[in-house]
């Protein structure tokens, strides 16, 4: 094979390679342009489009224009007003810097730009063909910049076949202009398409800007946020828990005014909402973040799409607690909105999208998860401990690798109760320690952050929040009665509650299991005689990653021989389950690559499956003193109002909302 030397490549096709990089479609093109239309300083900006802008893009600004002698270095590559020294490419206030948007857009297109400075009589234009410049002309314009790009890609047919369909790249143009609208509330924008007005944006409030985001029936499920540091601000609005949805669509991040896509911001947002959304599905959120330039380097994406924060952590922790206070500090209980025709809507409860799918390796067949005793007329109350065997066993050596065919026998003594034993219910044996024990919880928690900056956790990413209202400190009227053992129905100060106890106690648990784990390891039953079950290679392999979080939890177990494992304790409190049992579902799941195996996704999600395993059931009959002592902790814990995977634990209907259902009102 003949060696080809290394050469120079010709200056035009560096453009084009840039293009590549910068501009993927019709929507980067209208990015840059629009984003010097706003360093210009501009307070009017019309982008007008034809064929979703494969045939034209022009967007036009009444900023301050391009004195004529600077038209020519406009398409010139790595030519700028906005940077002078190599200190400036580190304190960046603009949304453009590099000076190479111009000249990549230009060398794939044939592109015009027509600009007027004020102390100007005239406009003056030039054409840029593909690269090649016309000569500069006076012409009639307004104090501003057009710029029109025609045919784009005509001399890459390669990238313009991979251009989608007209409706398609207009629609990634009209989501382009309104992210960049958001943060730019100052400034009218205009988006037309084949002639017609398909957008407009009036200058406005930051407040009435930021609606724009989401659509008309999201305006009453958004609160707003606002907090700051020594040096950082964030402001903008989170949706309730039931607006999350599949994709991020609805999450708009901005450093220093800038649209960003970063991490450690959505993560933080992903923390906050813990609990309260299901697996899988994306909080609503418009969050603009202000700190000093100096602190976050926008230059690491060719788009400028990312940035990387010189404290992460700080970043995290500051995001985090200021989305967490503000759903901590309102009821998030949904309300049963009735309908006209004898139903009633829940508004919003989320989508369940195949979280059955999801959950099914953590619960016995057959049985739905919250329905484990459905059919059981007695209550889980009843359940008496387990007792674990200490007669002779001669099933295997840890030494010689064997194992048994079979698990020692765990007896479960036969109970006729038919009803509950209140003191030694799991109600009463998971009453949260007080108020006081709760307040520093959470901040304490391990974290993991995301992979790929350094350390994070060096900072001051566990900020201590203040405490907040509780969502279930609403007065009750009166107590409680059951429905379809199932249910609690209760009169509060505005209407009544159905509250649904198998996801209300799992809350509770998870709550207090949560608090014992940051303090220490769990308590734990040491068995006589080591529980064995059988494994794959994949499970022994899962094992290992697993075991220290295991043992924080209470669970000791490790490889008994090539194809078994041993459990040697087990929680104390999970004493009506079979050890095997659990740990096998657990690993199932993660040989089905449902687990999520950093420390703290793996930590929440253990915990979730045993507050759900030792929550009362649907079906699960219980005592007046049980259900005021269950509705008594409900006051005591911060999210009452969602059980850990998300779903809702309470449903409120409001005395107006029975009036107009019985066309009182």
């Amino acid at each position: 094979m003949e060696r080809i030397p290394i050469q120079q490549l010709p200056q035009s096709l560096v453009n084009r390679i840039a293009a590549g990089e910068v501009i993927e479609r019709p929507a980067s093109v209208v990015k840059e342009l629009v984003d010097n239309s706003i360093d210009a300083g501009a307070t009017h900006i019309i982008v007008e489009i034809e064929d979703g802008g494969r045939e034209l893009v022009r967007v036009i600004d009444d900023g301050s224009g391009i004195p004529p002698v600077e038209l020519a270095l406009a398409f010139a590559p790595h030519a700028t007003s906005k940077l002078q020294t190599d200190e400036d490419l580190f304190r960046i206030q603009t949304m453009g810097f590099r000076g190479e948007a111009l000249a990549s857009i230009g060398s794939v297109s044939h592109a015009r730009i027509l600009s007027r400075v004020a102390s100007n009589d005239e406009a003056y234009e030039l054409n840029n063909r593909g690269g090649e410049l016309s000569d500069l002309q006076a012409a009639a314009g307004n104090i501003g910049t057009t710029i029109e790009i025609r045919n784009l890609f005509f001399n890459t047919p390669a990238r313009r076949k991979f251009l989608k369909g007209t409706q398609t790249e207009f629609g990634h143009i009209t989501e382009m202009v309104m992210r960049l609208a958001l943060s730019q509330p100052q400034i009218s924008f205009r988006v037309l398409h084949n002639g017609r007005v398909a957008r407009e944006y009036l200058a406005t409030t930051a407040n009435e800007r930021l609606l724009a985001a989401w659509p008309d029936d999201f305006r009453e499920q958004r609160l707003p946020v606002q907090t700051r540091d020594a040096e950082m601000r964030i402001t903008g609005i989170i949706g309730l828990p039931e607006l999350a949805s599949p994709t991020a669509k609805y999450q708009h991040l901005y450093v220093n005014n800038r649209p960003v896509r970063d991490k450690f911001i959505q993560h933080a947002l992903r923390e906050a909402y813990r609990g309260l959304t299901e697996p899988g599905r994306h909080p609503a959120a418009v969050l603009l973040l202000t700190l000093p330039p100096g602190d976050v380097d926008v230059n690491v994406h060719p788009t400028k799409s990312e940035v990387r924060f010189r404290d992460s952590g700080r970043i995290h922790g500051l995001v985090m607690s200021a989305v967490r206070e503000v759903l901590l500090g309102h009821d998030l209980a949904p309300r049963a909105v009735p309908r006209f025709d004898g139903g009633t809507n829940v508004l919003p409860v989320p989508e369940r999208i195949d979280m059955q799918q999801k959950l099914a390796a953590f619960f016995r067949p057959g049985n739905e998860r919250g329905n484990e005793s459905a059919a059981q007329p007695t209550s889980s109350f009843a359940a008496p401990p387990m007792s674990y065997s200490a007669g002779p066993y001669s099933g295997g050596s840890y030494r010689d690798g064997s194992y048994p065919s079979a698990s020692p026998p765990v007896s479960y003594p036969a109970s006729d109760h038919a009803a509950p034993v209140f003191l030694d219910s799991p109600i009463s044996a998971y009453a949260p320690h007080s108020a006081r024990h709760y307040e520093q919880r959470l901040p304490d928690l391990p974290r993991q952050i995301p992979p790929g900056d350094s350390s994070p956790h060096e900072s001051n990413a566990r900020t201590n929040y203040p405490p907040a209202p509780r969502a279930g400190d609403e007065v009750l009227k009166s107590k409680a009665i059951q429905l379809h053992n199932s249910y609690l129905v209760v009169e509060s100060d505005e209407g009544m509650l159905v509250i649904d106890q198998h996801a209300l106690h799992e809350r509770i648990i998870y709550e207090d299991l949560l608090a014992k784990v940051t303090a220490g390891p769990l308590e734990s039953q040491r068995m006589l005689i080591p529980h064995t079950i059988r494994a794959s290679s994949r499970q022994l392999d899962l094992l290992d990653q697993i075991r220290p979080m295991l043992s924080k939890l209470g669970i000791e177990a490790e490889a008994f021989g090539p194809e078994a494992i041993a459990i040697q304790a087990f929680p104390s409190f999970l004493d009506r389950l079979d050890p095997g049992t659990f740990v096998q579902e657990l690993l199932e799941r993660g040989e089905q690559e449902l687990l999520d195996l950093h420390e703290e996704e793996l930590l929440h999600e253990v915990l979730d499956m045993m507050s759900c395993k030792a929550a009362v059931k649907a079906g699960d009959s219980l005592q007046p003193e049980e259900l005021s002592e269950l509705l008594r902790q409900r006051t005591q814990i911060e999210r009452s109002s969602n059980c850990p995977h998300g779903r809702p634990t309470t449903i409120r209907l409001t005395v107006a909302e029975l009036e107009r259902q019985f066309k009182r009102s």
